[in-house]
């Protein structure tokens, strides 16, 4: 069995990959937020998929553009619901992957009420007619445990990659269901991780270095999307503090 787990690079989600793994093959997906994060997070992350791949023999990580999907949001004037369309996109470009990879589910590090798309009203929107089954197994931790399970597992990293610059101040937390489906469709997100999932980057890996040459591949990536976003620059924030601890 195999399954897709979604790796950002934070403390939760390489912890659910880490469970997950105990019964399931490994495929992580990392979304490149680029322009919304900067290069010293993508090292981050990768930092991360290093010491992850330390406790798991995953086989390929695979890096899926996301920055035009989050300047869609933002042209669309509907900032407040960023969160949950992003998260919703993910799911749905996660089936995607699925399906080329013939995994069976979607393993996420969310746990319940940690941020604002985790509330039960926001997990049940963003995660409706997605076609595969999203496990979650911290649903039911908090931080403290999810760092002391980290730490037990051997994959606690002492820095992590910074925040998404999109993030409004004040995100919705309690969407209906309806409202996301029509915002989805209305700033046609699909047609747009459609397009992102043929720029995505798979890479095998068989040893660390692997994965500092798809580091290196993503930033020319990275690089060149950045010419083809027609963004707003006051709707993107500094990203001097990118790279912090959270």
């Amino acid at each position: 069995m195999k399954a897709v787990a979604l790796v950002s690079g934070g403390i939760d989600s390489p912890v659910a990959a880490c469970l997950a793994s105990r019964n399931m093959k490994i495929v992580p997906l990392h979304f490149c937020l680029h322009p919304f994060y900067c290069e010293a997070s993508l090292e981050l992350v990768m930092e991360s998929l290093k010491v992850l791949r330390g406790k798991i023999a995953f086989e390929k990580v695979i890096l899926y553009p996301w920055g035009q999907i989050l300047s869609a949001v933002l042209r669309g004037g509907v900032k407040k619901y960023m969160c949950v369309l992003c998260r919703r996109g993910m799911f749905k470009a996660a089936e995607l992957v699925c399906k080329s990879e013939k995994a069976s589910a979607i393993v996420t590090g969310e746990s319940l009420g940690q941020k604002a798309t985790q509330t039960l009203q926001n997990l049940a929107a963003t995660s409706h007619c997605v076609a595969y089954p999203i496990l979650r197994p911290l649903i039911g931790f908090d931080k403290t445990e999810i760092q002391r399970v980290s730490r037990r597992l051997g994959i606690r990293c002492e820095k992590h990659a910074g925040c998404c610059t999109a993030t409004p101040n004040r995100p919705v937390t309690g969407v209906r269901i309806e409202a996301l489906d029509e915002l989805y469709t209305n700033l046609n997100i699909q047609v747009l991780l459609n397009n992102g999932f043929g720029k995505r980057l798979d890479m095998k890996v068989k040893s660390p270095s692997d994965l500092d040459h798809l580091f290196l591949m993503s930033l020319k990536q990275m690089w060149v999307q950045t010419e083809d976003l027609d963004r707003d620059e006051d709707d993107i924030s500094t990203l001097k503090d990118c790279g912090k601890d959270r």
